[in-house]
């Protein structure tokens, strides 16, 4: 069996960009030799990748907004990120660099192609986002989620639909019986958490408290102090465990029977694979509004049901209000959502990427699913 020298990952930043990566990564664990990660340095993409035992190096990045802002001094900033990247990437000598988006991705995979490192790039969303727009044409191929994908990115550039790659949940940690048999609200606003979640569902929940007796709520709420949120719940009458970042979301997935989430591409490729039901809220300040894109690609085929923040907090907080009473309260309108979301699931998603950086890598492409994973 031929074991490629090493594979980098360049990006990260907010989950739904490194999860992919990581995803891909563990995956490709035993059949590469060398694993490393290039992000800005946060502790979310340093936790994750150096907890699994990849290389993490840490390397500033450029956004178009700070090129806009401060042009001369991002101008300076980029070129030494850009230097900083050539260094890893002669450094760490990978067999292909994988971008996994946004513009922390961009240092490493600039410095690739001038090197002549094979570049594959994954876009997470229905709308590609603007560094995929950017790189794609340095780029062998870009691994798409969506088929919609493609028509927002140049006729040049080559697609293949993959799915979103997700993170395999060890056997470990399949979820245990309990003896509380409340069924199961998770509540997620994705790695960085979200202010309005946090303060909207607790008190969209005090209007529906007649279901409270048969709910529990399990809310991932961020950087944002968690006894607030507590205190809100235990104000409107529900039980409820608030955490500031949830280990393993598919874990949780797995145990809850009704969630409330944004709609960043990785949050929906877990929930799709878990099967559950979900009310959608996507971000409203989302470059792009791809969450709104992504939330209305699974609400038109009946895989999920949307509420937005965008018409008024009242009208806000009586949708979340009238969606979650109806689910909360009928097991078959639960049952066909979950059901509707986890037919478009994608759970081989990670294995399909490896199957197209095999494409441009010799001796690597003949490996099969089940040979990765027994390696």
């Amino acid at each position: 069996m031929v074991k490629m020298s090493s594979i980098l990952f360049s990006g990260g930043c907010t989950g739904g960009h490194l999860f992919p990566g990581i995803a891909v990564a563990e995956a490709l664990t035993g059949v590469v030799g060398r694993i490393g990660f290039v992000g800005q340095g946060t502790e979310l993409e340093r936790r994750e990748s150096e907890g699994r035992g990849f290389d993490y190096f840490q390397v500033p990045s450029v956004s178009l907004v700070d090129l806009r802002r401060r042009p001369i001094r991002s101008t300076v900033a980029g070129w030494t990120a850009y230097r900083a990247a050539r260094r890893i990437v002669a450094e760490f000598s990978p067999s292909a660099v994988v971008g996994l988006g946004g513009f922390s991705s961009a240092p490493a995979v600039l410095a690739a192609f001038k090197m002549g490192v094979p570049v594959t790039l994954l876009e997470q969303n229905v709308v590609p986002g603007r560094a995929t727009r950017f790189l794609s044409r340095l780029a062998k191929r870009v691994c798409v989620a969506f088929a919609e994908t493609e028509a927002g990115l140049p006729s040049s550039v080559e697609c293949r639909l993959t799915g979103n790659p997700i993170r395999r949940l060890p056997p470990e940690t399949e979820p245990e019986e309990t003896a509380d048999r409340r069924r199961v609200l998770l509540v997620l606003g994705g790695s960085q958490g979200s202010q309005s979640l946090n303060r909207t569902v607790p008190e969209a929940l005090a209007a529906i408290r007649p279901q409270s007796t048969r709910w529990r709520v399990v809310h991932q709420c961020g950087g944002q102090d968690p006894g607030g949120v507590r205190e809100a719940y235990r104000l409107a009458g529900w039980s409820a465990v608030v955490e500031q970042f949830l280990d393993l979301p598919p874990r949780w997935l797995r145990q809850s029977d009704l969630v409330v989430a944004r709609a960043g591409a990785t949050t929906l490729a877990e929930i799709a694979t878990a099967g559950r039901a979900v009310v959608l809220v996507p971000y409203p300040h989302a470059a792009d509004d791809h969450q709104r894109a992504n939330a209305e690609w699974f609400a038109c085929r009946g895989a999920a049901r949307m509420v937005l923040e965008t018409n008024g907090r009242q009208r806000f907080l009586g949708g979340l209000v009238e969606e979650m009473d109806v689910l909360l309260g009928s097991s078959p309108s639960r049952w066909r959502l979950a059901n509707a979301i986890q037919r478009l699931a994608r759970p081989d998603a990670a294995d399909a990427v490896l199957d197209v950086l095999g494409e441009s890598l010799d001796g690597f492409a003949e490996l099969k699913p089940m040979q990765r994973r027994a390696a």
